[in-house]
């Protein structure tokens, strides 16, 4: 779906803001807080019907208001038909209430709804992911998937759910049998959502390796070879083993669990593994060389999404260049350029956005929630 048009009102700082973009890159300028983010956030939302900052919605809805709406105008090129599709956000109580709207109708499954704008998001939290938790990480390959494929979202939330109530009869109080009962019964819906999740998460990192690869040379030169692997915590199993193999482990362990309170087993506990000449990223790479890999694995995405697609995704970057230093900041939109379709990106200024003289550009600056348009910056 090409983009053409973003309309809020009521959304975070965003009393009410339209917003026309590129055919190619739309960049947006401004002073930190200003409301840029919060544009790249409502695009995202239609796209996933999720926030990518926060898990609940309430802070979605502009303070004091009831009520938040967010839509987009665009064309289907597939179909060559013009396309609108929006989400409502409503406070009920203590609660907020979402609904999505295509072309004037109500959309009741989620899955329906999702993918429908397809996009990829990059933000600076990603630039340190490498570095952080294995839970980052997980998050940070699901959230690929999460445009590739509607069902992982919600595989995702059925195996959190099930992963909570399991974690709750490991601290609970209840009879042995009472206990294995419900233990039996959870590590059976675990197997099965755990073992298709452990799939995707490797069948993903399998088909971007070759991209990976090439975009890491391409962004920070030759003289290092990067490799990546899903690393599961149960080690190599075949794809067709891996329920039986969860709900054995699962079983096995609950002494364990139980002394701890929590389930020790499972996809929750995997990892998403990057090195450098067979050296591990956290104990090798320079700061600057895991941030080249976190581009290269984005690129790669964008890369495999036109590929599985036969069009290209909307790209959100949210103030990425200016972690960057100038020499990989022009690698990655030289790279961006030549691979990417449709592409939003903030920024504090707007020469940190180095496109090339015949790049296809608009400007908008961004300040206290409320847009215009600009020159291009010389």
């Amino acid at each position: 779906m090409e983009i053409q048009h973003l309309s809020v009102r009521d959304f975070r700082n965003l009393a009410l803001a339209e917003l026309d973009l590129g055919q190619r890159f739309t960049v947006l300028f401004g002073e930190n807080g200003a409301g840029k983010t919060n544009l790249v956030e409502a695009i995202y939302l239609i796209s996933t019907l999720r926030s990518f900052r926060v898990s609940e919605l309430g802070p979605l809805i502009r303070e004091g208001a009831e009520s938040a709406h967010v839509e987009l105008r665009g064309r289907d090129l597939g179909l060559d038909l013009s396309s609108r599709l929006g989400v409502n956000l409503v406070r009920s109580g203590r609660s907020v209430r979402r609904s999505a709207i295509a072309d004037g109708k109500t959309i009741r499954a989620a899955a329906d709804f999702y993918g429908r704008a397809r996009s990829i998001l990059f933000t600076p939290e990603d630039l340190g992911v490498l570095r952080g938790s294995p839970a980052g990480r997980r998050n940070f390959l699901d959230r690929v998937i999460f445009a590739r494929e509607r069902a992982h979202i919600g595989d995702i939330q059925a195996y959190e759910k099930v992963l909570r109530s399991r974690n709750q009869v490991l601290r609970g109080d209840h009879s042995r049998a009472t206990r294995d009962h419900l233990l039996e019964t959870y590590e059976v819906a675990l197997g099965e959502l755990g073992s298709r999740i452990w799939s995707r998460r490797e069948a993903l990192v399998d088909a971007l390796r070759p991209s990976f690869v090439s975009a890491f040379t391409q962004i920070h030169g030759g003289g290092r070879v990067a490799a990546v692997r899903y690393a599961p915590r149960l080690g190599s199993v075949a794809e067709g083993e891996r329920e039986a193999a969860l709900r054995d482990s699962l079983q096995r362990r609950r002494g364990d669990d139980l002394a701890r309170g929590t389930t020790t087993v499972g996809p929750h506990r995997d990892d998403l593994e990057m090195s450098l000449d067979d050296h591990g990223v956290g104990t090798f790479a320079s700061q600057g060389q895991t941030r080249a890999l976190v581009l290269a694995f984005k690129i790669a995405e964008v890369r495999g999404a036109r590929e599985l697609s036969g069009e290209p995704p909307l790209l959100l970057l949210d103030d990425v260049s200016s972690e960057l230093d100038p020499q990989r900041n022009a690698r990655l939109f030289e790279a961006l350029t030549a691979d990417a379709g449709q592409c939003v990106l903030t920024t504090t200024a707007p020469h940190f956005v180095r496109l090339g003289e015949a790049a296809d550009a608009r400007f908008v600056e961004v300040a206290g929630g409320l847009l215009r348009d600009s020159t291009k910056p010389a």
